[in-house]
C-alpha cells in the first residue's frame, strides 16, 4: 500500500513515496547504499524481505513498487506460497539503463508473488510493470512536464483513487511551486477520512515512512523519514555521484 508521485524539476526528478503497511508489520530499516555490480543503489531495507519496495541507483534509475489490491481487504502481504515482492527492485539496482530494467522486469514470472505495480523513471521516462498474480503487462510513456500519481491500499485500490487522485489534481492545477505542493500532497490527511488519505491511518494500518529520491543531472539522493511525513522530521539526505551509463 502506497502513494507515490512523480514530478519533473528544472532538469531533475523528484519521486515522493508515502508507504502504508499494517501495524504489526516489523518496521523499516534506515537506508543504505549497497552494491549491485557495477553499480551503487541507495534504498531502505525491509527486514522481512531483505528486498525494499523503493530504490535509485548511480545510474539514475529509480524504482517503487506498489501492492495491487483489487478486492476490499485483499491481503496487504505475500502469501505462504509466494515469494516476497520486495526482492523485484534490488535485482534492478545493477542495470545502466531503464531498458537494461525493463528487459529484467519482463523476466518476471508473475505466478511467484502477489499482484503488483512496478514503476520505474529516470529523467526521461516513465515504464510500468502490473501484475494480477497471472499475467504481466508493461506501458512506458515519456516522463513529460506535468507530475505524475500512483496509489494503492488494502482497503482496495479502487476506492482510494478517486479522492486521492482529485486532491492530486487540485493542489497541481494552479502550477506555482511543484516541490512545496508534493510535499503537501504527502503530509495530506482528511481528519473525518484518514482511511482514505495520503498520509492514512485507520485501526490495522497506517503511513509508516516517507522516502523522496531526487535524480539530479550529478547525482542521486534519498531522504527518508521513518514515521509518517506529517509527525517526523526527515533524516540527512544519502547521496551518490550520479555516473554515466557506461561506467
Amino acid at each position: 500500500m502506497c502513494t507515490v508521485t512523480i514530478i519533473p524539476v528544472r532538469g531533475s526528478v523528484r519521486l515522493a513515496c508515502n508507504r502504508d503497511e499494517l501495524r504489526s508489520r516489523p518496521a523499516a530499516l534506515l537506508p543504505v547504499a549497497r552494491g549491485y555490480g557495477a553499480r551503487k543503489a541507495i534504498m531502505p531495507i525491509d527486514p522481512v524481505s531483505d528486498g525494499t519496495w523503493i530504490a535509485v541507483n548511480d545510474s539514475g534509475i529509480a524504482a517503487t513498487l506498489l501492492n495491487v489490491n483489487v478486492h476490499p481487504n485483499a491481503a496487504d502481504t505475500d502469501g505462504p506460497q509466494k515469494s516476497s515482492r520486495g526482492v523485484l527492485i534490488p535485482r534492478l539496482m545493477a542495470c545502466a539503463t531503464v531498458v537494461d530494467a525493463e528487459k529484467v522486469s519482463a523476466k518476471t514470472d508473475p505466478r511467484q508473488h502477489s499482484p503488483f505495480r512496478l514503476v520505474l523513471v529516470d529523467d526521461k521516462d516513465i515504464s510500468q510493470f502490473w501484475s494480477d498474480g497471472y499475467s504481466l503487462r508493461y506501458e512506458r510513456e515519456a516522463l513529460g512536464d506535468q507530475p505524475h500519481l500512483f496509489t494503492s491500499s488494502g482497503l482496495g485500490d479502487a476506492l482510494v483513487e478517486r479522492p486521492r487522485r482529485e486532491l492530486f489534481e487540485q493542489m497541481f492545477a494552479t502550477g506555482g511551486d511543484w516541490v512545496s505542493q508534493q510535499d503537501a500532497f504527502h503530509r495530506h490527511s482528511w481528519p473525518d477520512r484518514r482511511h482514505l488519505s495520503v498520509c492514512m491511518e485507520r485501526e490495522e494500518a497506517r503511513t509508516v515512512s516517507h522516502t523522496l529520491i531526487e535524480i539530479e543531472p550529478g547525482r542521486v539522493a534519498v531522504t527518508y523519514v521513518p514515521d509518517a511525513p506529517d509527525r517526523a522530521q526527515s533524516l540527512a539526505p544519502i547521496a551518490l555521484p550520479r555516473l554515466g551509463a557506461n561506467e
